[in-house]
């Protein structure tokens, strides 16, 4: 409470002093502008080039212009890149039908002509027949089996 009281007695105080009780009360109030520290002020600057208060008028028109003429261009890009796929799908489809249509050349039979005469098979031409074999015998585990012949282990090597 004490300090809400000292507060509005500083706050009047203030305001007293501020207010000039002199017949001098024709000058400016306390917030008049003050020199400009450094720089060129915007005064200065309108009396070197003149006072043309005009406003910048954004060019609407050729704005939307612009953004129309951008917008035409990136259509035109995008039909071209169109055309230009539509064209190589279509050249690969002509491609593959044409390479389908030369295997299904190589595939089908010639068709003979009138003018060949029928070949008639030349019998020396032809293969034998395989000779039958026996059916072959399985593997029998009893069987013996004998190692051949060897020589005997007594024999010396001859000397020369």
């Amino acid at each position: 409470m004490f300090g809400l009281l000292f507060g509005l007695g500083y706050g009047f105080t203030q305001r007293l002093v501020d207010l000039r009780w002199q017949e001098d009360s024709s000058r400016p109030p306390a917030f008049r502008m003050k020199a400009p520290s450094g720089g060129v002020s915007l005064e200065e600057l309108r009396r070197r080039h003149g006072d043309k208060g005009k406003t910048l008028p954004a060019d609407l028109e050729r704005l939307a212009r612009d953004q129309r003429e951008a917008r035409e261009k990136q259509e035109a890009a995008k039909r071209e890149e169109a055309a230009r796929l539509e064209d190589a799908q279509r050249a690969e489809k002509e491609r593959v039908e044409s390479e389908r249509r030369r295997l299904d050349a190589f595939d089908s039979p010639p068709e003979p002509t009138a003018a060949e005469p029928a070949r008639r098979d030349d019998p020396l031409m032809l293969t034998p027949p395989t000779p039958e074999l026996p059916p072959p015998e399985p593997f029998n585990a009893q069987r013996e089996f004998t190692p051949p012949d060897q020589p005997p282990a007594e024999a010396t090597p001859s000397q020369p």
